[in-house]
């Protein structure tokens, strides 16, 4: 009898090392595989300009918002969600990166998102989801940034997207495409990050039916209403070429709730798509707004230049019956900065960005630190000065050309107009922000106004930024129609 050769020879050994590393990377696979599977989908809906207050989940007077009413029931609304910035640019920076524009560089000095920031779309991409976005206003651009981590990235504004035959409102366009979208999903297992933006409640305010007729005023003949419905900026209301009256400012908010009403049956459409798909409940449903609106409130309208509740409130509703108790209300104050780290934490994945401590902001972490106060910026408004002393030379363009900043606590709220004054609210007592406390309350004044610009320091960018000049004339052609660039 022989004896057996105990050893192993080395093509045992290179069989047994090759069988390891295909269990480990079937391992791998299934793991990830199954990961994949158990991520949630991820749905932001950012509803532009749409300011809190006129919201009725939000307690506004008017049914304006059944359907993310019905959401709220079904998740938590957040009473206090604020924007960093005033208008649309720099708030979608801050939404998309989870940095304050200012870090950011994405502001009114230099107008695009600079490509050294990190999305939460690359993240989830390079996380194994599938990322689109569905655009409707012309800042959100990919030349000006925004595209970074889409795989699909539809600018809806653009005349390829826009049938000539039929001449739907842009956002009806859109929500169709959305659907469409999100129809072909129900063929993949592989999870998505869908990012929208409805631009319907942004001047001019133009309702389609039956939204126009269920809010506007029966006794305003149609003149006056077409009037308030072809203003497309505040430019010329700010050189004094266009001047309201009460009514005038009446007619403007029906419009305007018209708008919100139209944005919501966009929404509810979208919602009703996913509940077909029976993947709701798999599904992270985020509602927002990137800043509010003025509708007359301090003798103004549109949202640039302005720090008021009026631009900073803003909605925020999230569904996620997982992790969020249906009919939670919050009374804490949030920041458009949280969306992007609630985002990746309950995806279960992390950016590069982790030095700025974007979990800790995370809005599904019991340890998040109570937020005292929020906080906003704008820096000088270089688009709005070149077209005031363009299109209206007899205006004073340095009368605007300034730095702006505000600060936000549960009872006061402190605007500081950089090298210009600042404004002090009480607003417990004082919600429409019409009595300047400055002079009066001289001591909170003081600390408000070194804790702002503390904070404002701390969020400074060292790295130098540059003005963007665009090149692409559709996008230009489109900011040109809304009154944004000469």
């Amino acid at each position: 009898m022989t004896k057996r050769n105990s050893k192993l020879t080395r093509r045992q050994i290179l069989k047994a090392l090759i069988a390891v590393v295909l269990i480990l990377a079937g391992y791998t696979f299934i793991r990830g595989f199954y990961k994949a599977r158990h991520r949630p989908n991820v749905l932001l809906i950012v509803l532009d300009t749409a300011r809190a207050n006129q919201f009725s989940c939000m307690g506004y007077h008017r049914k304006t918002t059944p359907h993310i009413d019905a959401l709220a029931r079904e998740g938590i609304i957040f009473q206090r969600a604020y924007t960093p910035s005033c208008w649309t640019l720099p708030s979608h920076a801050a939404l998309l990166t989870g940095l304050y524009p200012i870090q950011a560089a994405a502001t009114s000095e230099t107008l695009h998102l600079p490509y050294v920031n990190t999305t939460v779309a690359e993240v989830l991409a390079s996380g194994g989801y599938d990322t689109a976005a569905f655009i409707c206003n012309a800042w959100v651009s990919k030349e000006r940034g925004f595209a970074q981590g889409f795989n699909e990235f539809y600018e809806i504004w653009r005349r390829e997207n826009i049938s000539a035959a039929r001449m739907p409102p842009l956002e009806t366009t859109a929500t169709e495409k959305i659907i469409g979208w999100l129809e072909k999903r129900k063929e993949k297992n592989k999870p998505f990050f869908l990012f929208v933006n409805l631009n319907m409640a942004h001047l001019p305010y133009r309702p389609p039916e039956p939204f126009l007729s269920g809010f506007i005023n029966p006794g305003y003949n149609n003149k006056e209403v077409n009037r308030i419905a072809d203003v497309t900026s505040m430019w010329p209301h700010l050189a004094g070429r266009i001047t309201f009256d009460e009514k005038d400012y009446r007619i403007l908010k029906d419009l305007y709730d018209g708008e919100i009403a139209f944005a919501d049956d966009c929404v509810g459409r979208i919602i009703d798509c996913l509940r077909g798909s029976g993947i709701i409940d798999k599904t992270v449903v985020i509602v927002t707004s990137d800043h509010g609106e003025n509708l007359g409130e301090h003798g103004r309208i549109d949202h640039n230049l302005c720090m008021y509740e009026t631009t900073l409130h803003i909605p925020l509703v999230i569904r996620y019956p997982k992790l969020f108790k249906p009919g939670a209300v919050s009374g804490e104050f949030v920041n458009l900065v949280d969306i992007a780290p609630t985002i990746m934490d309950l995806c279960g994945l992390r950016g590069e960005k982790q030095k700025h401590k974007l979990l800790e902001m995370s809005l599904v972490r019991e340890e998040r630190p109570h937020r005292p106060f929020v906080v906003a910026s704008n820096e000088r408004p270089l688009s709005g000065i070149g077209l005031m002393k363009k299109r209206f030379p007899e205006f004073d363009a340095n009368s605007i050309d300034y730095r702006m900043g505000a600060i936000r606590t549960s009872k006061h709220k402190l605007i500081w107009n950089v090298e210009r004054n600042i404004e002090l609210f009480e607003l417990t007592t004082d919600a429409d922000e019409l009595h300047n406390l400055a002079d009066i309350q001289v001591e909170t004044s003081k600390k408000l106004h070194n804790m702002l610009r503390d904070y404002i320091h701390k969020l400074q960018l060292n790295t130098e930024t540059t003005f963007f000049e665009s090149k692409d004339a559709e996008s230009l052609e489109v900011l040109r129609s809304l009154g944004y660039v000469e």
